[in-house]
């Protein structure tokens, strides 16, 4: 039986030593009294209470016997209850086993149940001084005191010591309260569950081996065997977004439903439409993409939100994707008022937070930074190559010029530095030209293509002459026709504006194409799927007030997702 790691790799590592009680209730009299060392186990001390004896069929029929007839060390705070409350747990147990959709360490009996009334180690409650949290088999935090468990049920007399543990009796079942991880998997079923967000999370979920607490019986081929495997599982989603299934946590968390989730992941999938030839892992990317559109910014630990937080009316709130370095994402202002993702909403309570769950989806794919504008620095090597439209790889030298802040401040140039472009032939072939290699592009998203160019200025302020020439430049764009197609190559690159003048005595921005949409997409992959070149004035000679070497700053895309798609393709 695997149970999860919380659980079993405290028992693998747990001293078979129970320390000694002394007991007074009649109960419990054939049992440690009078300072004597126990010999009877926590299943042989059950076995002398009648009305224990229906939690012991669902202790049985769930393999938990063996365990507590064991070693290892627990206390248990067994609750009495009806044989027909037996009957059903038992059936609940017997049908989540038989439905491969139920992760053996998510049965509900197991879980909600028997962990919910069994923690490690010993705790005798004739040592509190005061109320204590307990931390139950399935990461439940419980309240002990000398009379209630949890401040739910009594307590039936002091206990009884066992050989390997504590035994106590309460006279009903405490209550389970599920964590968001938990209440989500409840959500099932129609347009209103969130079957298809489980779905997702299930497919993050990792099960490994934990070699230091299993216990090994030899090495058979070369491969050590385990007497004893004890099994950890977890999983990468939350613990790259937010762990909503710790019970050591406070999350909020927004989740879309059924419904949401069929109007908008399609929706979505559009934006990450890759080339054929990565095959199964385009298709991958794509529905992964798409996934984390819908629900990265989902995750809201309330610790990390700026304070003070007012939890009944936030002015704003942070997801845990969110970057004092990119400021403008996943930020949410006055959420439960007008317009906000969560007015309207009743939250469920849980463990660890609150789950909202929602019918109307109002958060827009722009809040999520996988929609930023792409900046391309001009200067830095890697964003840049010389070979020209016409396959020239000699004539082209471009340098990175750095800029200091304190030589004009009026003229800020992003990152410091720029990329001085010229071209080393004579005459009519003279046309200084440059192509930028774009990353992370969507498909089917429109963005608006602006080159930024600086001043000579910028980096020398006695550059007076130089600002005072304007440049010239023409814009040619190569990409991907269609994710079967190839890359537009060469001197067949798409014309996107025409000798448009650019004035040198400032950082002067110049809008190449508004509304491009490309059929494929460029998200995450080391190649670029689209080419930027920009070209200087051609021709023998330069024309008066001219120069044809290009001053570059950077390169932005900026994404339109919401607008209408443009028809140059």
């Amino acid at each position: 039986m695997k149970l999860k790691y919380s659980v079993l790799t405290s028992i693998a590592a747990m001293a078979a030593a129970v320390a000694s009680v002394s007991c007074t209730d009649t109960w419990d009299d054939h049992y440690s009294v009078n300072g004597t060392v126990p010999t009877a186990t926590l299943w042989e001390s059950m076995q002398n209470d009648e009305s224990l004896r229906p939690f012991m069929r669902v202790l049985d029929s769930c393999g938990y016997k063996s365990m507590l007839d064991s070693r290892q060390t627990f206390t248990v705070w067994a609750p009495v209850i009806t044989d027909q409350e037996a009957q059903d747990w038992i059936d609940r147990y017997k049908a989540d086993r038989a439905n491969s959709d139920v992760p053996e360490d998510e049965n509900t009996t197991v879980v909600q149940f028997i962990q919910n009334h069994i923690a490690m180690y010993t705790r005798p409650i004739s040592s509190l001084t005061e109320d204590e949290s307990i931390r139950m088999l399935n990461g439940k935090r419980m309240q002990l005191s000398s009379s209630k468990f949890n401040d739910e049920v009594n307590l039936v007399g002091q206990g009884v010591a066992s050989s390997n543990g504590m035994l106590y009796k309460v006279d009903a079942p405490v209550a389970f309260v599920p964590n968001i991880w938990e209440r989500i998997r409840a959500n099932v079923g129609g347009d209103e569950g969130l079957d298809s967000l489980v779905a997702f999370f299930r497919s993050w979920q990792h099960e490994e081996l934990d070699e230091e607490a299993s216990v090994p019986g030899g090495i058979v081929d070369g491969q050590t065997i385990y007497l004893d495997s004890v099994m950890y599982s977890y999983n990468t989603y939350f613990t790259m977004m937010g762990d909503i299934e710790s019970e050591d946590s406070l999350y909020w968390f927004l989740a879309p439903t059924n419904k949401i989730w069929r109007e908008h992941v399609d929706t979505y999938k559009n934006y990450f439409v890759y080339h054929t030839e990565l095959g199964e892992e385009g298709d991958s990317l794509q529905n992964l993409y798409a996934k984390e559109l819908l629900t990265a910014n989902s995750f809201f630990s309330v610790r990390e939100q700026e304070p003070p937080f007012n939890e009944e009316d936030p002015d704003s709130i942070i997801s845990t994707t969110y970057s004092p370095y990119d400021p403008d994402f996943s930020v949410f202002y006055w959420p439960k008022q007008n317009g906000g993702i969560l007015e309207g909403l009743t939250p469920q309570e849980c463990s660890n937070g609150l789950l909202y769950t929602a019918t109307d989806w109002r958060m827009k794919p722009t809040d999520l930074n996988i929609m930023s504008t792409i900046k391309v620095e001009a200067e830095y090597m890697d964003n840049y190559s010389t070979v020209t439209l016409s396959g020239d790889s000699t004539a082209i030298q471009a340098s990175p010029v750095t800029v200091s802040s304190s030589m004009n401040d009026t003229l800020t140039v992003s990152a410091g530095g720029y990329l001085y472009v010229t071209d080393s032939r004579s005459g009519r072939q003279n046309q200084p030209e440059i192509t930028f290699e774009i990353p992370n592009t969507l498909s089917n998203c429109p963005y608006d293509i602006k080159v930024v160019f600086a001043s000579p200025l910028a980096a020398d302020t006695a550059a007076i002459a130089d600002a005072q020439l304007k440049r010239q430049i023409s814009a040619r764009l190569r990409y991907y026709t269609s994710p079967t197609g190839n890359m537009i190559q060469g001197n067949s690159a798409v014309r996107l504006v025409e000798d448009v003048d650019v004035d040198a005595t400032r950082m002067d921005t110049i809008t190449v194409a508004t509304g491009r949409v490309f059929p494929v997409c460029n998200y995450a992959e080391e190649d670029s799927r689209v080419l930027l070149t920009i070209q200087s004035i051609s021709g023998r000679t330069t024309p008066a007030g001219y120069s044809k070497n290009l001053l570059i700053d950077c390169v932005i895309f900026e994404p339109h997702p919401t607008e209408g798609t443009s028809d140059e393709n």
